[in-house]
């Protein structure tokens, strides 16, 4: 019997500590994290890496959706306009709403562009919020994803950390890259390009890490898909309407309008016969 409850208390425990919490109650939390020197690494290698992603034509609307409580990547990125929405309401920053990023108050097909910065893994149902995103957008509109790479130092790390650590960075999703192209070819966003990067993991290092090392620049030089991130930018594509039947033109029945009968000329008063 004791065999059986410690047991149960181990599965209950690993749970525990593996459990993705809603981004609501765990977003502050990450924001202190991507505030550490390990974090703003992370975000500088992604500023980088986005430079070659986003679009570089101006749009009208930009939606920033985030894992932090503000907006870490505050460019515009050639918007008109462009706002963020926070999943919690305590340390919105800069945030113009609150809401859970898997029922988004916006009407569908009125963004331009969304940004998922660490959105996804972070969420307890990724796939709702991936689905959400793809109402939102245009017809035509561009979706860039930032995720957590698992088949890198960083994922590997991850499942030791959540057994010993209590930053919540470490508890996330692992979203390999092809099991998120499937998510997207599902929604009909059709995958463009993808890059990685921050391959050596900053782990206990200090000043030497804030200029790419040996590591970093062979990754970037030879694309290697096995950095700490990987971003992904998609497009919305709508299926054209087919039609059932044939593509002839049918006639098209109009009522019969009777026709006028020309009377014949009257004569005038004023006019004189010929002979």
């Amino acid at each position: 019997m004791r065999l059986q409850e410690w047991f149960k208390g181990i599965v209950e425990y690993l749970d525990l500590r593996h459990a993705v919490l809603p981004l609501a109650d765990s977003q502050q939390a990450l924001d202190s994290w991507f505030h550490t020197r390990q974090g703003e690494l992370l975000l500088r290698r992604e500023q980088q890496a986005l430079e070659q992603l986003m679009p570089s034509t101006e749009a009208h609307r930009m939606l920033y959706l985030g894992a932090g409580a503000c907006r870490l990547l505050g460019d515009d990125y050639h918007h008109l306009h462009s706002f963020c929405i926070s999943a919690s309401p305590s340390g919105t920053g800069n945030a113009a709403a609150v809401a859970d990023f898997d029922a988004l108050p916006l009407p569908s097909e009125t963004i331009d562009t969304v940004l998922l910065h660490h959105a996804l893994e972070f969420s307890q149902y990724p796939h709702e919020v991936l689905s959400e995103v793809a109402r939102v957008l245009t017809p035509g509109g561009q979706v860039i994803l930032v995720v957590l790479n698992p088949i890198s130092l960083f994922g590997i790390a991850k499942w030791p950390a959540r057994l010993f650590s209590n930053q919540l960075g470490w508890r996330h999703h692992s979203l390999r890259n092809r099991r998120l192209l499937d998510w997207l070819r599902l929604l009909n966003l059709q995958p463009e390009k993808a890059v990685s990067g921050c391959f050596s993991w900053p782990l206990g290092c200090g000043d030497s890490c804030q200029e790419p090392g040996p590591l970093e620049r062979a990754g970037q030089r030879l694309r290697l898909p096995w950095g700490a991130f990987y971003i992904v930018r998609a497009r919305k594509y709508t299926a054209r309407l087919t039609p059932a039947g044939s593509r002839l033109w049918r006639s098209i029945s109009a009522p019969l309008v009777p026709g006028i009968e020309k009377s014949a000329m009257r004569k005038s008063p004023h006019r004189k016969k010929v002979d």
